[in-house]
């Protein structure tokens, strides 16, 4: 006698283990194919029957991978590709008015371009938060190299550093004398951190959700 159950956790782990779909992906894909199955078994087919065209229905497990891979990389990828965006624009935009004493600058007027911002933080004048505010750059940096290809861990590491640039970089809001003094290019900069630090986050825990066959047919995350 046919056994719907036992057909769905034979399904379910031979998924998981050759595409390696989460188990949210996998109960997703199991109420399409409960329905399916019950939909066929009320036209009339026999049990095993419903089951085998149900689950083809829905797709080889190449497709079906495909699709959700397809589906998980459009969120993340593109909050960190507008994060580098408005990274780069930032360079260019006014990110601070000439004359603050942050900078003990002895200039009348005008604004500071993000780049030449980094220069004077860098180099010490806005003191040690500055210098370590102005390194985080090399932080984002390193998230424009194949992050698609790192694993949890390092993704995951990655994310819990940028979290603590994104706050490091916030310090100006309280460092400066008159926040009036922040412009622009200043909080298009703090944003791409935020976009970038999101979008890494989503990554890792998409790959946390990944799920390993074990022993008995389950599945563990």
């Amino acid at each position: 006698m046919f056994d719907l159950d036992q057909a769905i956790r034979a399904w379910r782990h031979a998924l998981a283990s050759e595409r390696a779909l989460s188990a949210t992906q996998l109960d997703e894909l199991e109420d399409h194919l409960r329905s399916a199955y019950q939909s066929l078994m009320a036209g009339g087919l026999p049990p095993r029957d419903a089951w085998v065209r149900a689950r083809e229905s829905l797709g080889t497990p190449e497709e079906l991978s495909a699709e959700f891979r397809k589906i998980d990389g459009l969120a993340w990828r593109r909050l960190i590709r507008i994060g580098w965006v408005m990274f780069a624009l930032s360079f260019i935009l006014p990110a601070h008015r000439y004359g603050m004493t942050l900078f003990n600058l002895d200039i009348g007027g005008g604004v500071l371009p993000g780049f030449q911002a980094f220069v004077f933080a860098v180099a010490g004048e806005a003191g040690a938060f500055g210098v370590a505010s102005a390194l985080t750059n090399i932080v984002m940096a390193l998230t424009m190299w194949r992050v698609a290809d790192h694993g949890r861990s390092s993704i995951t590491a990655l994310a819990a550093i940028m979290t603590a640039a994104t706050l490091v970089n916030g310090w100006w809001i309280h460092g400066v004398d008159r926040l009036a003094d922040l412009r622009m290019g200043y909080y298009v900069w703090l944003a791409a951190f935020g976009f970038v630090t999101t979008g890494l986050v989503l990554r890792a825990r998409t790959l946390a959700s990944r799920v390993t066959p074990v022993a008995g047919g389950t599945t563990v995350s």
